[in-house]
């Protein structure tokens, strides 16, 4: 009797042991995800305009901190007319060539205005190899910036029901290159998201097909 109450407890154990094995802790889910951006990583990348770019007055400084590195040349767009010159303002001959002088210097100073903060930027072969898409005939480039890997699972959350998890990610950046400074997310910054993971025969599935 004692022996077969001794199997019964083995097999209870190992029962609760194979149930227990299907939970999802925050180190499996870790596990799982890591894998998953090793087959698909999540990047990040900037797309700047070669030509008639505008650059606003607060960000100049990190387009000059690419040109200061090698890795951008960008130059000022010039306002190809003539700037008006004036004349005598007295002409019987024609009452309105005053009018029409003005006129165009007030256009000229707008076109300035306008074109103050544009530029021409060509990128350099030192930046090359951070190039994600260069389509062809294309006035813009794509650049990466860094990708995201995890840093850590804050949480998991089963819903038994729909065989399925919702799972709090916080993401580090890491391959950060040179034009990271362009981007509107700081590398430096953790990224925390919800992913949802299903649970399948073969265990729990994030990107997997199944």
């Amino acid at each position: 009797m004692k022996i077969i109450k001794n199997i019964i407890w083995i097999l209870s154990l190992f029962l609760v042991c194979s149930c227990g094995s299907d939970n999802l802790s925050n180190s499996k889910a870790e596990d799982i995800i890591s894998e998953c951006l090793e087959k698909e990583p999540i990047r990040r990348s900037v797309s700047i305009q070669f030509n008639n770019t505008k650059i606003l007055k607060d960000e100049i400084y990190k387009y000059e901190k690419l040109q200061e590195d090698g890795y951008i040349k960008m130059t000022q767009k010039i306002v190809n007319a003539p700037k008006p010159q004036k004349k005598g303002s007295k002409n019987t001959n024609d009452p309105l060539a005053q009018w029409r002088q003005e006129a165009e210097l007030r256009r000229y100073n707008r076109e300035l205005e306008r074109n103050k903060n544009v530029y021409v930027i060509k990128i350099t072969k030192k930046a090359e190899k951070y190039i994600a898409d260069a389509p062809e005939n294309s006035d813009w480039i794509k650049l990466r910036t860094f990708k995201y890997e995890v840093d850590k699972v804050l949480e998991v959350q089963e819903i038994p029901s729909m065989n399925a998890a919702k799972v709090k990610v916080q993401y580090k950046a890491e391959d950060i290159t040179p034009f990271a400074n362009l981007s509107s997310k700081d590398p430096a910054e953790f990224l925390v998201k919800d992913v949802n993971m299903t649970k399948t025969s073969n265990g729990w599935k994030y990107c997997d097909n199944f």
